[in-house]
């Protein structure tokens, strides 16, 4: 195939893998990140951003399934369907290097929305639509744990878990 057939194909492809809703599984809880093109801010400051992106849901669907098996009940499950999500600080370029880092600021908070299901067995127990955010993120996470991905991110999670999943 001549490079500039290939070339137009491969960005085709590549944009309809970009737009795909992703969902993982990590029982009791599922999670699908609906249209994530229209995500605030799933940005990367440096490196491959479809990669950055898949990263960044794993890592999150994997703490909403944590969190799930602290608070549900054995035969419980969480559905969660992701609507938007803007992670704490916004990308700027360095002045010194010029590179793209991420900046956090009092003004840059991070938010996640989503509805979700709990249900057990067929029986659908509870669900809602949220949207999670805190304006004062720079002092909920303290010490060694501001230095774990997304920790912003997951104190929401969390946060929301502690209030809403408890002895369901």
């Amino acid at each position: 195939m001549k490079p500039t057939t290939w070339l137009p194909l491969s960005l085709l492809l590549f944009s309809a893998t970009a737009i795909a809703d992703d969902t993982f599984d990590f029982p009791p809880a599922s999670v699908t990140w609906a249209s994530p093109e229209n995500y605030r801010d799933v940005r990367s400051s440096s490196g491959n951003q479809p990669r950055f992106q898949q990263q960044v849901f794993e890592n999150l669907s994997e703490y909403f399934g944590d969190m799930a098996r602290i608070y549900l009940a054995p035969d419980q499950t969480l559905n969660i369907k992701v609507n938007n999500l803007d992670l704490a600080g916004d990308i700027r370029y360095g002045a010194e290097t010029g590179q793209k880092i991420r900046v956090l600021t009092s003004i840059s908070a991070p938010s996640i929305s989503f509805s979700y299901k709990i249900s057990q067995g067929k029986t659908a127990m509870k669900s809602d639509t949220v949207m999670l955010t805190n304006l004062n993120y720079q002092a909920s996470v303290w010490g060694m744990g501001r230095d774990r991905a997304l920790a912003y991110e997951k104190q929401l999670i969390h946060d929301w878990a502690r209030k809403t999943l408890r002895n369901k």
